[in-house]
């Protein structure tokens, strides 16, 4: 029982810690400090765990904004820790689906079709960006084009944003996913047989099924409420320790 309960805290971390990493390399460019960073993780991980659906990725949104100072790193910093999770849950559940259960599920078409259509798009907008502005300065100037190209200027403003918040770290935040990935399966088998649930290897697509499709599963339910309740707890402790350290520097 002991033996469950130090696997599920170890695994735990492991997760969190993985995907801390991550969301840390996203926004490494942006210089926040690491104590404020954590405290931002703590708080915003706490709400995405109660918020069900991932609906409290609209605060770290919110959050991440305001500690950076630019509003445009909330919503591609989100976006962007968003498409390396789902790039990631997708190596994972393709072959399951495929070995388990002879076909890919509902769900991990549809991640599919998410990571293809944003990787089209980002792909494309540069030479689109580039073709489009050559073409309409030589070949036409009415004032609808003149607004064409502001929003060409705008798109590619947002691309090169992007561009600068994952240039050169591709493959450390991909690995970063994976890692949370797979040490969360170890943290379901864990509990799993903490709760005495049966929880096989393709027992993971259920998992991932009953979280976006609002299925049943006291796996999901008890890891959410257990995760919840420990990033209150953590979140309540960073908030504090932040504040004393706050006043002790402002102290002569």
């Amino acid at each position: 029982m002991w033996w469950f309960i130090l696997a599920i805290a170890v695994c735990f971390l492991a997760v969190h810690a993985a995907k801390m990493i991550r969301l840390y390399l996203v926004l490494m460019e942006h210089k926040i400090g690491f104590s404020r960073f954590l405290l931002l993780y703590l708080k915003t991980t706490f709400v995405n765990l109660l918020i069900p659906f991932k609906a409290g990725e609209i605060y770290r949104i919110f959050a991440i904004g305001r500690e950076s100072g630019v509003w445009q790193v909330g919503i591609l910093s989100v976006l962007i820790d968003r498409f390396f999770d789902i790039a990631a849950l997708l190596l994972v559940l393709l072959p399951l689906d495929v070995i388990f259960y002879g076909d890919i599920s509902f769900i991990t078409w549809i991640f599919l079709a998410i990571i293809v259509i944003i990787a089209c798009i980002y792909l494309s907008i540069e030479p689109t960006y580039q073709y489009l502005n050559k073409y309409i300065i030589k070949e036409k100037n009415s004032g609808r084009s003149m607004a064409v190209l502001k929003g060409l200027d705008v798109v590619n403003n947002w691309y090169e944003f992007t561009k600068n918040l994952v240039q050169g770290r591709f493959a450390l935040i991909f690995l970063a996913s994976f890692a949370g990935w797979v040490f969360e399966i170890l943290a379901l088998k864990a509990l799993a047989g903490f709760l005495a649930v049966p929880f096989g290897i393709g027992s993971f697509s259920q998992y991932i099924k009953s979280i976006f499709l609002a299925g049943e599963s006291r796996i999901a339910s008890t890891y959410t409420l257990v995760g919840a309740g420990v990033f209150l707890l953590l979140s309540i402790v960073g908030q504090l320790v932040y504040i004393i350290r706050k006043k002790k520097d402002k102290e002569p």
